[in-house]
């Protein structure tokens, strides 16, 4: 038993299941972009510079949405931190498992939850709560917001790196076409909204930073990968023709939105008040 878990929970189905989407055909083509482990973009240059800045040698962190594994194995095996990876995805949380380092396993623990606004975690355990372009995909983002609170220490940090549109609650027309693309539910949030939710919630903001060059440099480096012929029989492993042209059409939309000004990518730094 990982240190930090309660021994059983009662937990209420609060969020809608993504394994309709999340399918491991479907998790696997997100791989074969992003690299291996990888669900989110720029690898370990991506993880480390999501993090620049901040302490992390030693820390007990929760990665909310942890995926395939990739950035909670990165942090425990590069920074010697403990990290939990809270997934809604019961075969990500079972494939995690078993790709788990020998080295890691008492470091690294992977648990799944279908609600956010209860998980069976010790409060108060964590230096840090993680989350990258997760919490795009939750609508109502009090109750996680909340659960944060409890989980974190006094004085704790919440990082959170996400996809932001330049409207109040609405998409533009690229990220419209994506939603349509990958049929992912993707709910819109601006600059503004996400402040309010932070300080409502019991945050102080520390900092926001902008990272959407970044980011935009890392869709154009996934497209021209997709698009590499050397690369294409690897790839046909996972897609097929349709599926390939679909997913460069759809980071084609991620680009064409970032350069537009229609989606920004922040990333928000806030401590436990």
């Amino acid at each position: 038993m990982f240190p930090f878990f309660l021994h059983s929970s009662n937990q209420e189905a609060t969020v809608s299941s993504l394994e309709d989407v999340y399918t491991p055909k479907y998790c696997l083509q997100l791989e074969a972009a992003y690299g291996k482990g990888m669900m989110s973009e720029g690898g370990a240059e991506g993880i480390e510079y999501l993090f620049d800045t901040i302490p992390l040698e030693g820390k007990v962190a929760l990665d909310i949405g942890s995926g395939l594994g990739g950035i909670a194995f990165h942090l425990a095996d590069q920074h010697a931190m403990q990290v939990i990876g809270l997934e809604v995805n019961a075969w990500m949380v079972e494939e995690s498992k078993r790709r788990m380092p020998d080295h890691l396993k008492n470091r690294v623990a992977f648990l799944q939850s279908c609600s956010n606004s209860s998980w069976p975690i010790l409060k108060e355990c964590c230096d840090m709560i993680y989350s990258r372009g997760v919490f795009i995909h939750i609508e109502t983002k009090e109750g996680i917001l909340q659960e944060c609170q409890r989980l974190l220490k006094n004085e704790g940090l919440l990082v959170i790196s996400d996809c932001l549109s330049s409207e109040e609650k609405k998409w533009g027309k690229n990220i419209a076409r994506l939603v349509e693309l990958e049929k992912l539910p993707m709910f819109a949030e601006n600059e503004n909204g996400y402040i309010e939710l932070l300080k409502e919630n019991g945050f102080n903001l520390l900092s926001i930073r902008n990272d959407t060059s970044v980011v935009l440099k890392y869709n154009q480096e996934i497209i021209n990968n997709l698009q590499d012929p050397l690369r294409h029989q690897n790839l046909l492993n996972y897609f097929d023709e349709a599926e390939l042209e679909a997913a460069i059409e759809g980071y084609a939309s991620i680009v064409n939105a970032l350069e537009s000004g229609e989606l920004k990518i922040l990333r928000f730094v806030a401590k436990k008040r």
